[in-house]
């Protein structure tokens, strides 16, 4: 399972709440989190709005870079 990790950990490392950062985007925080697991896909201008309003001083390629998430006991 891929899941935005640099942008999680950016996210909790910061102290921004999900709940901010969705309606900055105008979501829910169920639906950030399904776009954080992948579980949907982002729109890039929802990306953009997030890496501008929240984290402008860190690379767009580092935020939005995904990785494997290994179940464990699978």
């Amino acid at each position: 399972m891929k899941v935005y990790g640099n942008l999680i950990a950016e996210i909790a490392k910061r102290g921004y709440t999900r709940k901010e950062i969705a309606e900055s985007v105008g979501l829910s925080r169920t639906a950030l989190a399904n776009k954080l697991n992948c579980k949907t896909s982002f729109k890039v201008n929802e990306l953009e709005i997030i890496h501008k309003k929240f984290f402008e001083d860190c690379e767009y390629m580092y935020l939005t870079e995904l990785y494997d998430r290994t179940v464990k006991g699978a």
